[in-house]
């Protein structure tokens, strides 16, 4: 009499009984794995630093004694190339160094011979930068504008125009520059004072890039750099203050790499006081924004942060504004940050997270602080 038990098939004869069974299930976990990955490796994409365009680069030999030296000639032959450069610039070149020793070990003198890659777009006879400011953030954001790309040099701290005295938006063009200027006070009741000669006391500093040609707005030095340090930074008579050596840096590089219609490098070191007009040839766009908040990324990641409304301009009507371009006025909104987050790094947080992340931030945020969405991100989707 046979057992009512049903017998359990054997290893083999489970795995034929089961075969496209096992294989559908082989193929969804592959699937899912794949599927996995994908996220993972974009995620990881999205939050790391953006892969740039690939740079082309020239060789640049030099021999030292030391590799210490190496850098520093490089440094010194950088900046005399392309005078506003930043550090992090000169130091990510440096590190392309490959070093060979040329010289005889067993003497006393070594001799290195180090080479570096430089971005050919430095190395240019001629150069056009983009100068933009964002009024509530007090930084300007420096670029090279090469062969269709655009090229982030660095960002410089600034003084904007205090609310009676404001510094406008737009889009304009550099047109003028002057050394060693000398200053007259714009108040009217102030009209019979001297002006202030040119010198370190001199509030324009030793340097002026004239940029609105219907106002009295330019970039220019400080003779009090201490304002610079604070984090509100809007006490000027509309012109934007720069930290004294940037502007230095400005000035050789103006004169150096942007001015080809007049050859202006003896006023590197002249302490006269000189004007010059730019020849269409010579000017450079500068664009002025009015922003409260930023999307942005540094070597921590990417990040948003907010800035304070100075000009209390939200909610303003500027159809009849006839010094503001009211196109390059953005406010912090929800709308704005979201949409702006996904045309920069798309949905790689859900889209209910990142309304959430918002909505926190915009209740909790401070201003002139930075929030990292990698921080934010590990926060909100392991919350239940």
């Amino acid at each position: 009499m046979k057992s009512l038990q049903k017998q359990r098939p054997s290893g083999i004869q489970w795995v034929i009984n089961n075969f496209y069974k096992l294989i559908f299930i082989f193929l969804k976990s592959r699937y899912s794995i794949f599927l996995a990955l994908t996220i993972l490796i974009f995620s990881a994409k999205v939050f790391s630093q953006p892969s740039e365009k690939k740079t082309s680069t020239i060789p640049y030999t030099i021999e030292a004694g030391s590799l210490s030296e190496a850098d520093e000639k490089l440094s010194e032959y950088l900046l005399d190339r392309f005078a506003i450069l930043s550090d992090k610039w000169i130091a990510d070149i440096a590190s392309t160094q490959k070093t060979e020793q040329v010289s005889d070990p067993s003497k006393t003198d070594v001799l290195y011979k180090v080479t570096y890659q430089i971005p050919k777009s430095f190395l240019v006879d001629t150069a056009k930068i983009l100068w933009e400011l964002n009024i509530p953030q007090f930084e300007s954001h420096i670029y090279q504008l090469y062969d269709r790309d655009t090229i982030y040099i660095d960002t410089w701290p600034n003084v904007v125009g205090r609310p009676t005295d404001k510094t406008y938006t737009g889009n304009y063009n550099a047109f003028r520059i002057r050394n060693w200027p000398s200053w007259k006070d714009p108040d009217p009741d102030k009209k019979d004072v001297a002006a202030t000669p040119p010198g370190p006391g001199n509030p324009l500093g030793l340097f002026v890039v004239h940029y609105d040609e219907r106002s009295l707005r330019y970039f220019h030095g400080t003779n009090k750099p201490g304002v610079l340090k604070k984090k509100l930074r809007y006490e000027s008579h509309g012109c934007v203050r720069n930290d004294n050596d940037n502007i230095k840096k400005m000035k050789q590089f103006i004169l150096k790499r942007v001015v080809k219609s007049k050859d202006l490098t003896s006023w590197v070191n002249s302490k006269k006081s000189m004007t010059f007009d730019f020849d269409d040839v010579d000017k450079f766009p500068v664009r002025i924004i009015y922003k409260t908040y930023e999307l942005n990324q540094d070597e921590q990641g990417h990040y948003v942060q907010f800035f304070k409304d100075i000009y209390n301009y939200e909610g303003r009507d500027f159809s009849r504004d006839n010094w503001n371009d009211a196109s390059l006025i953005t406010f912090t909104t929800k709308a704005n940050i979201i949409n702006e987050y996904n045309s920069k790094y798309g949905w790689n947080i859900p889209k209910e997270k990142i309304e959430e992340i918002v909505d926190y931030l915009l209740k909790s945020g401070k201003q002139y602080e930075k929030y990292y969405f990698e921080d934010l991100r590990e926060q909100f989707l392991t919350k239940e």
